[in-house]
């Protein structure tokens, strides 16, 4: 703190009481005390002032910082992969009505998959003939299937 030791700290207080002297010593010491006293209750007003205006806790207790520890995001990541059914369920909801192929795989190699070679459970495959029956009852004049 400013490069002041504890034994620079303890000369400078004892030079204080000897220039202050014995009768008005205590009375320098009560005001320090005011003032150290009110010092901290302004620090604490602003503060709350500063929690409430931002809405973030300032106290140390309530900060999670290990949400940004570089160990825990990679653990989290490995953990957690998304599983295909995630990954199918997503795809389900792009399907478009009367849609014949789904693009599988990554950017770097797309794969199109027929919709007819899907499994009868896949999402996706019912999600298509939905679309196709929801196009079916929308035109005039077509028989239902």
């Amino acid at each position: 703190m400013f490069g002041l030791t504890f034994e620079k700290l303890l000369l400078v207080a004892i030079v204080a009481g000897v220039l202050i002297g014995p009768q008005r010593l205590p009375v320098h010491a009560h005001e320090l005390a005011r003032l150290v006293r009110s010092f901290r209750s302004l620090l604490e007003t602003a503060r709350a002032r500063a929690e409430h205006d931002s809405g973030v806790s300032l106290q140390r207790s309530d900060w999670d910082l290990t949400q940004y520890d570089p160990r825990h995001i990679v653990r989290e990541a490995l953990q957690d992969p998304p599983t295909p059914r995630d990954v199918v369920g997503e795809q389900a909801l792009r399907v478009r009505p009367g849609q014949t192929h789904v693009v599988t795989g990554s950017a770097a190699h797309p794969r199109r998959v027929p919709i007819d070679s899907l499994p009868p459970d896949d999402p996706r495959r019912a999600a298509a003939s939905a679309g196709e029956d929801r196009l079916r009852d929308a035109q005039p004049g077509t028989p239902p299937a």
